[in-house]
């Protein structure tokens, strides 16, 4: 029997641009457009290959479904998120915005498809839609708000026993000391933590103060670039069945 896919011939190849072209954490102003009006050619052309939902099913899912299954809400729903993080990979954060909008907004919005309230994918949207606004991060966007407020309001909206909590506090642990932090910067990083584990509210605290060196800004752009990249990986083991 050959190997299943982890993931399908149109993501892999944003998947494998991502290793080599990670993301700085502080992003540009969002523009707050659609995706109808969003233009999509200020983007790698990478992502010219992805289009919609069904692009982010591996082939031999498809195959089943055709066969004798059928694609839950579930998958449905978490491939619009996965979607939605695809597009945060290669900088689209506005389309990343509007994709996750329905699932994680109980209203509907000017951006984003109407509201899907009870969603099964609320969990992984709400986070999405999280690391959305901390990648706005200094800069004032919706409602008035600077993005790090923003992001910490859509993390308190997650479900607190959501599985990626866990799991990013202890990558992230390992990264830091990896990293081998000293002087102010390692004062900055034990500040944050207040003696606790990584937690959102921390990483959040340290991402404002990113800015304070070269290794803070540094360690910064790694702790995001691996929390998508866990995220997503979490949104394809559901969206694929993996």
């Amino acid at each position: 029997m050959a190997k299943k896919s982890m993931y399908s011939t149109s993501v892999l190849p944003v998947v494998e641009y991502f290793k080599t072209h990670p993301l700085p954490h502080q992003g540009p102003p969002m523009l707050y457009q659609s995706l109808q009006e969003l233009d999509h050619s200020r983007l790698p052309d990478v992502i010219e290959g992805v289009s919609c939902r069904e692009d982010m099913f591996c082939e031999e899912v498809l195959r089943g479904a055709r066969i004798n299954t059928n694609i839950t809400k579930e998958q449905e729903h978490n491939a619009d998120v996965m979607l939605g993080l695809l597009f945060m990979m290669v900088g689209g954060v506005d389309e990343a915005h509007d994709l996750v909008l329905p699932y994680s907004l109980p209203f509907d919005s000017e951006w984003g498809a109407p509201a899907i309230l009870d969603s099964p994918a609320l969990g992984n949207a709400t986070y999405s839609h999280a690391l959305v606004h901390r990648t706005e991060g200094k800069h004032v966007g919706e409602l008035g708000m600077v993005g790090w407020d923003n992001c910490k309001s859509w993390f308190n909206e997650t479900p607190q026993d959501h599985v990626m909590f866990g799991r990013f506090a202890d990558a992230a642990e390992k990264l830091c000391k990896e990293e081998q932090l000293e002087g102010s910067d390692l004062a900055v990083v034990q500040d944050c933590k207040k003696g606790k584990t990584w937690m959102w509210e921390s990483l959040t605290d340290l991402f404002t103060k990113s800015g304070q060196s070269a290794g803070l800004n540094d360690l910064a752009d790694k702790l995001h670039n691996m929390e998508i990249s866990m995220l997503f990986q979490h949104c394809n083991s559901v969206v694929n069945l993996l």
